[in-house]
């Protein structure tokens, strides 16, 4: 199996895992925005257990979301890394962090009933108002 690697902006942060993705797609809820400053996250969610930080364990900080979710950013450059579904033992993995290429693309669109209105999402992949059933 193909491993993949993931680093922050400045470099301080390096994550290994598996190219075991359970799931990728692309997030359009409004937290999501605020916390990539982007129109939409691209995330791959893979267990917890799987994930390695290789360097820079301690500059990782997290913002407590909510119960159920931790979002994981690099203390010197802010780059968001992931969010850690507590619940699930979970991390989705932004993939704009990758440094090498997954096997697969992110294959769905999901909160779409609160994506940025200025933003049309690709309509060749499946489509969710709020989260997958």
């Amino acid at each position: 199996m193909k491993t993949l690697k993931a680093s922050c902006l400045c470099g301080k942060i390096h994550l290994s895992f598996p190219d075991e993705f359970l799931y990728m797609g692309n997030c359009h809820c409004s937290e999501c925005r605020k916390f990539t400053g982007a129109d939409y996250s691209s995330v791959g969610g893979i267990e917890k257990s799987k994930v390695a930080i290789v360097s820079g364990a301690s500059d990782i900080r997290y913002y407590p979301k909510s119960d159920e979710t931790e979002l994981a950013f690099c203390a010197h450059c802010g780059a968001s890394l992931f969010s850690h579904k507590v619940k699930k033992g979970l991390f989705n993995i932004r993939l704009g962090i990758l440094d090498t290429a997954p096997r697969h693309a992110p294959d769905f669109h999901i909160h779409i009933a609160s994506k940025a209105p200025w933003h049309s999402p690709n309509e060749a992949l499946k489509q969710f108002e709020h989260g997958p059933d």
